[in-house]
């Protein structure tokens, strides 16, 4: 828990028009647990990975009215999330090639994405009229 409020205190936020703490990095916390059966020595190990993640929000420059450093921090957040959404879709339309290494986000979460992973997403999202297209 100490290392989750460490990573919590050094996390990068800014004020935006349309958030005065608008996050501005994704972050991740992850926990990997090994296990093995204690009767076997030469047992095989398995490892699991519980990923604990806040994605920094897709934001419209037209509202944000961004500019400089903050313009360039959204557009980095859009294209990470709009890769997530590819290798989601490639995985989903069982493609052969998945396309991870488009983003160091989809670089990192790979493992919990493909294979015999299993995924639970849970989303806050706004119904607020101004994000209307």
């Amino acid at each position: 828990m100490e290392n989750m409020m460490q990573g919590n205190k050094i996390r990068r936020v800014a004020a935006t028009r349309m958030n005065e703490r608008s996050s501005r990095s994704h972050t991740i916390f992850r926990i990997i647990l090994e296990s093995k059966d204690a009767n076997q020595k030469d047992g095989p190990v398995h490892i699991s990975y519980l990923n604990l993640m806040d994605l920094a929000g897709s934001e419209r420059v037209s509202l944000t009215k961004a500019a400089g450093e903050r313009l360039k921090e959204g557009a980095n957040i859009n294209k990470s999330l709009s890769v997530l959404g590819n290798v989601i879709r490639q995985l989903s339309e069982g493609k052969e090639f998945i396309s991870y290494r488009d983003s160091k986000l989809t670089r990192l979460l790979s493992q919990a994405l493909g294979g015999n992973a299993k995924s639970l997403i849970i989303g806050n999202v706004t119904l607020a009229a101004e994000e209307e297209d």
